[in-house]
This record gives C-alpha cells, structure tokens and sequence, in this order.
C-alpha cells in the first residue's frame, strides 16, 4: 500500500506542469452534485432528517416510528426504499469522514508501520497515518519487534504519542504514552555515546477527506453499473435492515427486512403444517400467530425481490431521466475542500474565467507563479494520497470510461429531489393477489 501511495504521488509529481494543470481543471462543474448529498442542509442527524421526509410523504405517523409490532406492508413503499438508498450513502460519508469505515467495506486491515524519524501525521508513506494507541496491539507489535517485558504506559510530552519502543543497548523496551505530542521519533545518544532509538507504531488513518468520502461511497452509481443497477451496492437490502438493527432508521421496508424464520420451522410448510396442527387442537390462538409468522418471512421474501429487481433499478432509471433529480459525481466536486482548492487555482489562472477550451485561458494565462506551483503540488498530494488509500476500499476500481478530468469515473448519486420524482408503489399491492402464505418463500 505503501509503494502504491508513493507511486501515484511520485507520477503526479513527474508530471510536466502544463499537464497536470490540465488535468486538475480539465472540465467546469455543471451539474455536479452539492453538498446535499453528503449531509443533511441544516445539520440534523441522519435518522431524523431521513424520517422527518418519511412522515411527510405519509409513509410514517410519527418520526419516532408506528410502535413495535408487525409493520403494515402498505407503508413500506418505493419512495421508502429510496430514502433509504439516499441514507446509506451518507452514513457512508459520515462513517469515512471519522475513520469509521468497518471491516466488511475494506479489503485489508489499516497498514501498520514503524517510524524511526520523525511522527506518524508526516505523511511520510503517502498515506495519511495516526499513532497506535490500542494497547494489545502495541504489545502484540512490540513483541515483534523484540520487546520481552510489559508495555509501559507513560505521560510525557518529550515522547511520541501512542505506542512506540524505545531500542537501547540491545535491548528493546514497550511503551505507550497517553499523552497527545508533537514529539517524533529518532535516535539520541546518552552517556559513553550510547544510541538510544525511538521507533513509533503508526496506523494507517483510513479517515477520508470530504471529496474521497463523497466520490468513494459505494452507494452511488458507477458508470460499469449502467444497465445492471440490480447488482449495485446501493440496492443492498443487507445494509438497509442494518440501519433498522442499529436504530437509525424507523423506515417500515428496513423493518420488514429484519424479520428471520422461526428456527423451528425448517420451512413455510413446516409452519403451516404446524399451524394447522394447532388448530385441530383446538389452539386456534397459536395457530394464527403462526400464520402470522409465516406471512411476514413471506414479506420479507417478496420485498427483497421487489427492492433487487424492480425499486432500486427504477429508482436509479427514473431518477436519471427527470431533470434535476440526480446530479453528476466526479471526484473533485466543487463544493468539496479539493473543489474549493480548484477553484482557488482556476482564480490564479486567470479570475476565474478560463476559455479557450480543455487546455486553459484563450489568453495563455498559466500557471507560473510560484504561489501556483505550492497550491497544485499540494492538491496533487492530497488526491494522489487520499486515492491510494481508496485502493482498499471494496467495490473502488472501476473502469474508465465516462472519465472526468484526473481519469475517474463519474458516478451519479440520488438528490433531494431524487424520491420525489418516483412514481410510488406499496409493498401490499406487490402481495395483494397471492396465497396467505406460500412455501416457495421459505425454504430450508
């Protein structure tokens, strides 16, 4: 990962001014999304942004759900479906903007690496990094690193933060210190000109930066998924359920989504059979509470195939052929700390106004100032490093047809406006017309 950083860093770098300022500013921004793809306008938390729409579209009473009991098929709706598509790309951009992104979304675990000069913010891999301060994996590094003794758990500002070992006199010793520093790594000497080494564990910090958190998430389209929407992560039911499991949705779909056979029933006809078993019995209360079961694994049977095959896939249709109702992703978005870089860039060629086509100002206006050199090798640096680090997210490659300028796939996301314009649909029309509950929809 390491080499990979270095490498797309070293290219930019070796790459003739003129180029890669073409590159950086080869097209304006129209049409590109705004930051109401990201984050809520006015700031709320997602759950509630999400859900307030919910209510107003009829789908919910109330923003803090319709109770605990089965979900009323009729509420769960198309338009339902697409908030929640909407919603799982921004928890996305919220969870990378921390550092939050989970296993299950990245190839590899963070890179870790020691330092034995300077601190673990440098930079100095091409890749942003933070100090360790997981205290079972320092010792678990320390220890091969040579350290026999327990970690010591320091407070000193002379020190590097989090974990790092200290190697003297043949001798290697643990440490972590608690305390946040600006001290770095590297090697003193003591009495009898001793070497004493300080060598620092860092972890690669897989936080994104604004644009990578917008362009990266897998809940936008890529151009490889025109025509096979059905296949894109963002028609993934799994994660929709999620958010229900983790309270941050009260969306009646995501409930439904949630529901799981009754392990004693291998099958929908094991449970029928069982139902009508009870009710010879004279268990006629236990055996509509069994029917009952089986119809909402049933439900939950027909939503999945409805949310792959039909609501996603038309989600995505109908949003790209109403005007307004979803908008171009690059990976420079203006509104984005890389966008207003760009535009910082664009201001120094020549006021903002460029003409003469694709490679600049029609009036030969560059990039020649040394001021302009510092902001295009510092935006070089910052793509180029927050780029490698997306290597590892699953789903980043892509082919690169539909490019923007720096050769990226220009994906599509859904707006604000994007549910609005669906033609809306419930899930109880979807089952009206079918048994009470059929087998087919429950198998072992």
């Amino acid at each position: 990962m390491a080499a990979l950083a270095s490498a797309a860093f070293l290219l930019l770098l070796q790459a003739p001014a003129a180029v890669r300022v073409d590159t950086l500013l080869g097209e304006e921004s129209t049409g590109d999304c705004g930051p109401e793809v990201a984050a809520p306008p006015s700031g709320e938390p997602l759950r509630e942004y999400f859900d307030s729409a919910r209510v107003r579209y009829g789908i919910l009473k109330s923003a803090d759900g319709d109770g605990d009991g089965p979900v009323d098929p009729a509420t769960c709706t198309k338009r339902d479906v697409c908030l929640l598509m909407r919603q799982l790309d921004m928890d996305f951009y919220a969870r990378a903007r921390k550092g939050l992104l989970t296993d299950s979304e990245v190839d590899a675990p963070p890179t870790l690496s020691w330092h034995e000069a300077g601190r673990c913010e440098d930079m100095s891999r091409g890749y942003r990094e933070a100090p360790v301060t997981d205290t079972d994996k320092c010792q678990e590094e320390a220890r091969k690193q040579g350290a026999e003794d327990k970690m010591r758990v320091v407070w000193k500002q002379s020190l590097p933060s989090g974990c790092f070992v200290e190697k003297s006199a043949g001798k290697t010793t643990a440490y972590m210190n608690a305390r946040k520093t600006n001290a770095s790594a590297g090697t003193s000497y003591g009495e009898g000109r001793m070497p004493q080494k300080v060598v620092q564990l860092c972890a690669m910090n897989r936080s994104l930066s604004e644009g990578a958190a917008a362009y990266y998430s897998p809940y936008k389209l890529k151009p490889s998924m025109e025509g096979r929407e059905a296949a894109s992560t963002s028609c993934s039911f799994g994660m929709m359920a999620y958010l229900s499991q983790l309270r941050e949705t009260m969306s009646p779909c995501a409930k439904i989504l949630t529901y799981r056979p009754d392990p004693r029933f291998p099958s929908a006809s094991d449970a029928l059979e069982a139902a009508e078993r009870l009710e010879t019995q004279g268990e006629a209360g236990a055996a509509a509470a069994v029917r009952r079961h089986a119809e909402t694994v049933r439900q939950k049977g027909v939503l999945v195939d409805t949310i792959a095959n039909r609501w996603c896939p038309d989600t995505w249709t109908e949003a790209k052929a109403t005007a307004g109702a979803s908008c171009k992703a690059p990976r420079v978005m203006a509104w984005t700390e890389e966008g207003k870089r760009m535009a910082e860039l664009r201001a120094k060629q020549g006021g903002g106004n460029r003409g003469g086509g694709r490679k600049g100002s029609a009036d030969g206006l560059g990039f020649g100032g040394p001021g302009s050199a510092d902001l295009l090798s510092g935006l070089d640096a910052l793509l180029a490093g927050e780029d490698a680090l997306a290597v590892g997210l699953r789903g980043s490659g892509d082919a690169t047809d539909g490019s923007d300028s720096r050769e990226k796939p220009v994906k599509i996301a859904l707006n604000d406006a994007s549910c609005e314009a669906l033609g809306d649909e419930t899930l109880a029309s979807r089952l009206g017309g079918g048994p009470d509950a059929h087998p087919s929809f429950w198998k072992k």
